[in-house]
């Protein structure tokens, strides 16, 4: 059986000429899918009716890394000239902030460092 990656590959393809947003937002919906198939993974009951702890062979869905990563530098890259670039960006930031908190809540506790320095990141050009 394949892995199946979230978000897909041909959606990510797609994204390529909209606006940033709509990526994130992408990335977002992807993140609660993907969220949701761990979920229903982790809690599938055995032959014999009782709850087995899942392990990674079992799990046959990953999340697209490459498509965040990419989305994130877009963020990042983006300008600080004025006050209006700076909150285009701290929207942007918070909303990638969105997407680790659901990937978190899909049993990846270690993503919780990378969601609060986005938010850092985000409150700092808040304060700037």
């Amino acid at each position: 059986m394949p892995i199946i990656f979230y978000p897909y590959e041909d959606d990510l393809k797609k994204g390529l000429n909209t606006p940033l947003s709509e990526k994130i937002e992408l990335l977002l919906e992807a993140a609660e899918r993907y969220k949701a198939a761990v979920m229903d993974t982790s809690n599938a009951p055995t032959l014999g009716g009782e709850n087995k702890r899942s392990t990674p062979a079992d799990i046959k869905i990953s999340y697209n890394w490459e498509g965040i990563a990419q989305i994130l530098r877009e963020v990042r890259a983006l300008p600080e000239a004025n006050a209006a670039d700076k909150k285009a960006k701290q929207e942007h930031l918070l909303k990638m902030a969105e997407v680790y908190e659901v990937l978190r809540g899909a049993k990846m506790q270690k993503l919780e460092a990378v969601r609060l320095a986005l938010i850092n990141e985000a409150n700092h050009l808040r304060g700037s």
